[in-house]
């Protein structure tokens, strides 16, 4: 189950869905995504959960991701294809290579494929907060998403 569907682009984004998800006006991730969840991600979907409640430390999508870089205070991923036959490895923390249609491993970048971004943050009382929020890279797709801050709908938090 989704948090919310839109385009976060910024850390105020974020902060405001962690608000909204932390007063009840939007539901958090209470467990890991099922394999029919996994199958429904799409540009605009957004996942928030609370690490100890959800038991949730590592995201999981059944996606296999490039290497991820930072991009303001986000950590961003681009997808990649999955050969037939092997699985999604973990992710990896590192450097962005971008120079190459394949990483460095001999992927090839999915060409329809979704953009993930991660942000995290402390409370003041010790709630670790997690985002995760996917995109499609083209604008089109994008640009008709609401940004969190933008959106009537949250206007309230």
């Amino acid at each position: 189950m989704e948090t919310y569907i839109g385009r976060v682009r910024t850390e105020a984004d974020a902060i405001l869905l962690f608000k909204a998800c932390c007063i009840g006006s939007l539901p958090r991730v209470q467990e890991r995504l099922s394999e029919k969840e996994r199958q429904q991600i799409k540009s605009g979907s957004v996942f928030v959960w609370d690490e100890r409640e959800a038991g949730i430390k590592r995201w999981t999508d059944g996606k296999l991701w490039e290497v991820g870089w930072m991009s303001g205070s986000f950590l961003t991923y681009r997808e990649k294809e999955v050969n037939r036959g092997e699985s999604a490895p973990a992710p990896v923390l590192g450097r962005r290579s971008g120079k190459s249609p394949g990483g460095p491993d001999g992927y090839r970048y999915k060409p329809d494929g979704l953009m993930k971004q991660s942000f995290s943050m402390t409370t003041p009382t010790g709630q670790r907060l997690h985002l995760i929020s996917y995109y499609a890279r083209s604008h089109s797709t994008a640009s008709n998403l609401l940004q969190p801050t933008t959106d009537p709908a949250l206007g309230h938090v």
